[in-house]
């Protein structure tokens, strides 16, 4: 029986798991990224070239990696995000794309709550401060009682709406796409400005738009009370960080929440102030978290390939 040739583009698949198993019963495999990085067009276009199949990550599968991918039908990727597939070239090639939209659910809630945590507790400048020598404690803040914005009510949004809500906030959701008919649990903010100006804590789990630019840039975070606290696990491209970063110093965001930036991995700017703690984009990376991830996007691919749409 013939097998189809597959990439694994992806920088992190346990090469050694369940999942592997399966995908090598089924499949060939051509390449296996290796190197520890997230590759670049160029390493994609090398790689994937004799592909029918591609497990992939946050690396950039373009037109151009396509063109020079002529035998490649499916793309499935390990996450939720497709904003760095390009969707029109797939569809006009007929290449199937699958994500993994279940698996990362409550691992990236678990994720963000704990940075909201770790930034109203000041955990991060304590567990330092116990090392090097504590002058004098700063306080820290409640999170019960607090207005939290959610950006975006998809799953992981009304996961952590969940969450906060069982800590006692109050929970304010802006996103557009969702019919608020039989949802009594959150209140909605007609808009953007609406949530900023309300909101004690933003978290963003929302996708990006269709031109690509911030959602979160100076005119948004000008709208915003001071001192908030603001979090980010969804994508980089979602926050203007120039416009965070001023936010930051002018004490709009007393504290940051970090797991996705606008390249990765990131050494910017934002590294330098204590007020932000960064995680280099591992909100869904536990180990059952990923297994689940891994044998989903595995199982998608050989359905994509087999030709099978159920």
């Amino acid at each position: 029986m013939h097998k189809c040739t597959i990439a694994i583009t992806i920088r992190s698949f346990d090469t050694t798991g369940v999942p592997m198993v399966k995908l090598r019963e089924s499949c060939e495999i051509g390449y296996v990224n290796s190197t520890g990085r997230r590759l670049e067009e160029g390493d994609l276009i090398e790689a994937v070239g004799i592909a029918e199949g591609v497990i992939a990550g946050t690396e950039p599968l373009s037109r151009r990696v396509m063109d020079a991918s002529p035998r490649l039908r499916a793309i499935s990727r390990v996450g939720t995000g497709t904003d760095t597939i390009d969707l029109a070239a797939a569809r006009a090639r007929g290449i199937q794309v699958y994500t993994t939209p279940e698996a990362p659910v409550e691992a990236v809630a678990e994720h963000t709550l704990a940075l909201v945590l770790a930034l109203s507790k000041r955990i991060c400048p304590y567990n330092q401060e116990m090392r090097t020598g504590m002058e004098r404690t700063v306080p820290g803040t409640l999170v019960s009682g607090k207005t939290a914005g959610i950006v975006g009510f998809g799953r992981i949004g009304s996961r952590v709406a969940s969450m906060l809500s069982s800590l006692g906030c109050r929970v304010l959701v802006y996103d557009p796409l969702i019919r608020r008919n039989g949802v009594k649990e959150v209140a909605f903010a007609e808009t953007l400005e609406d949530l900023a100006g309300q909101a004690d804590i933003i978290t963003l789990h929302a996708t990006p738009g269709a031109d690509g630019k911030p959602i979160f840039d100076d005119r948004i975070f000008s709208r915003c009370k001071k001192g908030i606290l603001f979090i980010n696990t969804a994508r980089g491209s979602l926050v203007d960080e120039r416009a965070l970063a001023s936010a930051i110093m002018n004490g709009t965001v007393t504290g940051a929440g970090l797991d996705v930036f606008s390249r990765e991995p990131y050494s910017g700017p934002l590294l330098g102030y204590p007020q932000v703690i960064a995680t280099p984009h591992v909100a869904s990376n536990t180990l059952d978290t990923r297994e689940r991830m891994e044998m989903e996007a595995v199982e998608n691919l050989i359905r994509g390939l087999s030709g099978s749409s159920s």
